[in-house]
């Protein structure tokens, strides 16, 4: 998590119509010195693998972070190669940030609504694969697979940041993930809560 500064910026945030805004924003972070920008989903004109490939491409110091997407849209082996394939473009400065996503949305859509189970689940899935294992009848809460492997070769660590809300959330946040993503209008005293409730799930995980 070396890449994750202080300091960051939502690249395209809100709404946006012209995805080649991006190209700018990199530009001005890296001229003045901003450590990570951060890439949010929306399905339109922001898709996630697109814009983080591109932000990759058009930068060279930024950490660049999805922030975030969501598990259930994606095959477990689709978000392990996407995951790699940058951290490999860009020489270590990609991080997959994950999110539940909105019920309502997921159901109107017909996708599976994400649980934390799930999203554990999914993420030993993904560190698995990065380490070069090939898994074998997994049957596990975030789906079953006869198989899933990008190759033996692979032993990297590819950091996994979760966006959290509740204090629950983020102290079972801090122990699966290796960074967590706040809400962005957190007052002081709020923001105190959630580091301290993360740092408690952190601890009880041995980091």
């Amino acid at each position: 998590m070396d890449f994750l500064p202080e300091l960051g910026f939502y690249g395209l945030p809100g709404h946006a119509d012209d995805p080649t805004a991006l190209y700018g924003q990199l530009n001005d972070a890296e001229r003045i010195g901003i450590g990570v920008c951060f890439l949010s989903e929306r399905f339109n004109v922001k898709e996630i693998g697109a814009l983080t490939g591109a932000a990759v491409a058009r930068s060279e110091h930024l950490g660049i972070a999805s922030g975030v997407t969501n598990h259930t849209t994606r095959h477990p082996m689709v978000t392990a190669s996407w995951a790699m394939t940058l951290h490999k473009l860009s020489s270590g400065r990609f991080a997959v940030g994950i999110g539940r996503g909105i019920p309502a949305s997921a159901n109107a859509y017909g996708i599976l609504v994400a649980t934390m189970a799930q999203m554990e689940d999914a993420f030993g899935l993904w560190r698995r694969m990065w380490r070069g294992e090939t898994i074998v009848g997994h049957d596990g809460p975030a789906g079953k697979y006869p198989a899933l492997r990008l190759g033996p070769d692979f032993r990297e660590e590819i950091p996994i940041m979760v966006s959290a809300l509740g204090l629950k959330t983020m102290e079972w946040a801090g122990r699966v993930s290796d960074g967590v993503i706040l809400h962005t209008f957190f007052s002081d005293e709020a923001l105190k809560r959630c580091v301290a409730a993360v740092r408690i799930g952190a601890t009880r995980a041995g980091k």
